[in-house]
């Protein structure tokens, strides 16, 4: 009976040994948590609060957005993505900003988007099918990402304190493009919107969607322009004279593209598809 009752023991304390080893073999390493491509917002969102939920659990850990693109994809579209994701994580879901770390993985085989729970000393392993780098031959202006903005009472009104801070790490990622190379120059286009039809919109993603400006009032474009060359100089150090603006005119939404420009090649060309009469682009 004894020795029945050790065996009883010895086996139980194997299967609890089985049960806790691997728990802590996981938090020792990095742990790809989810992994998804081009998704719905609120399959997304859903996605993140699991996330969210569950670093919290790991009060050491980091939590890492990894976006691969895939080689049609415009390259800016890594840090686009990495981007909302941590805006919404910090701002919807309370994570403090300091614990997630955004990383362009370069390209991979399709457009894939990774989440990790990393602990201290821990690295997350980057995809077999990945690698670094934008195009085979950058020796001609490329569009480096392009990018809808607000107007300044769109924010007030809809409260959207974080937009500015959103488009500022898209013009930092843009601008280590651009000091690759000392010959190369930045080149921002700016369209302001006319959409004759009118459409509704859903600018905070909450799927309350509002009635569009039809039309902006002039200068709506170079205002917006002036904010961008004021961030690529004072806050992220480019000189003033790498950088170059094109009102672009009127589109159906407001945009913005940032161009990376090898030197000796020409500025890329605006293309406006909306007409108010009576109002053009200018360049300079």
């Amino acid at each position: 009976m004894q020795i029945k009752n050790l065996t009883l023991a010895l086996m139980f304390s194997l299967l609890l040994s089985s049960a806790t080893t691997p728990t802590q073999i996981e938090r020792d390493k990095a742990v790809k948590f989810d992994e998804f491509g081009d998704i719905y917002s609120s399959d997304l969102k859903a996605r993140l609060d699991n996330f969210a939920m569950n670093l919290t659990r790991q009060p050491k850990a980091k939590g890492f957005i990894m976006v691969y693109r895939s080689r049609r994809d415009i390259p800016g579209l890594n840090i686009q993505l990495a981007v909302r994701m941590k805006e919404y994580l910090i701002n919807t879901r309370g994570l403090a900003k300091e614990i997630i770390v955004t990383v362009d993985g370069g390209v991979a085989s399709s457009l894939i988007q990774e989440l990790w729970i990393v602990p201290p000393n821990t690295a997350p392993i980057p995809r077999e099918d990945s690698r670094i780098g934008y195009l085979t031959d950058p020796n001609e202006a490329w569009k480096f990402l392009d990018y809808g903005y607000p107007t300044p009472d769109e924010i007030r009104r809809f409260n959207m304190s974080n937009e500015y801070d959103v488009d500022d790490q898209y013009l930092e990622a843009f601008v280590e493009q651009v000091k690759k190379r000392k010959s190369n120059t930045a080149c921002v286009i700016v369209y302001a919107q006319y959409n004759p039809k009118g459409e509704l919109v859903d600018y905070l993603g909450d799927y309350e969607p509002v009635e569009a400006t039809r039309l902006d009032p002039p200068g709506t474009a170079a205002t917006r322009m002036l904010r961008e060359v004021n961030v690529l100089i004072k806050q992220l150090g480019l000189s003033a004279d790498r950088i170059r603006t094109i009102d672009g005119g009127y589109r159906k939404r407001r945009t913005i593209e940032l161009w990376v420009v090898p030197g000796g090649e020409p500025l890329p060309v605006a293309t406006p598809n909306s007409y108010p009469k009576g109002r053009r682009g200018a360049s300079r």
